[in-house]
């Protein structure tokens, strides 16, 4: 387990954007939880139930901010007729704030919608259930 952290560590210092497996998804709501639980009991457990789709949109978010560089959220939004709160809903990943089709113009202004593609398929079930790809019927 240690090494799994360890080796998990290194590769969010290397790149805060990094895709990450579902075990590395899991390695870190394992230790969310172990945190929270020990420090606020009482926490519903609702909040630690979305924790996985936090720590999945997180790499989705780095990206956005890495892609942005030196442009502030400000000059997107004014670039893109976006408001800033819509903005930073995208790359807080507050879904319920969001709207997917802006989210969609961020990524095209920013140039990373090959890499938001990636991030979908190893995604799969959130970019479904947020409306980034579409769900197929059985």
């Amino acid at each position: 387990m240690r090494t799994s952290k360890t080796r998990l560590e290194k590769k969010l210092t290397a790149d805060p954007s990094a895709i990450l497996t579902d075990a590395d998804v899991g390695l870190l709501h394992r230790e969310l939880r172990r945190v929270l639980d020990s420090s606020f009991r009482t926490l519903p457990a609702d909040i630690l139930n979305r924790a996985d789709d936090t720590i999945r949109w997180h790499a989705l978010g780095a990206r956005c901010a890495q892609a942005r560089g030196a442009r502030g959220i400000r000059d997107v939004a004014i670039a893109l007729g976006i408001p800033q709160y819509r903005l930073r809903a995208i790359e807080g990943g507050r879904f319920t704030e969001f709207r997917i089709d802006l989210a969609r113009r961020l990524f095209r202004f920013l140039e990373i919608e090959v890499w938001v593609e990636r991030w979908c398929r190893s995604n799969r079930e959130l970019a479904t259930r947020i409306g980034l790809i579409e769900s197929r019927a059985p």
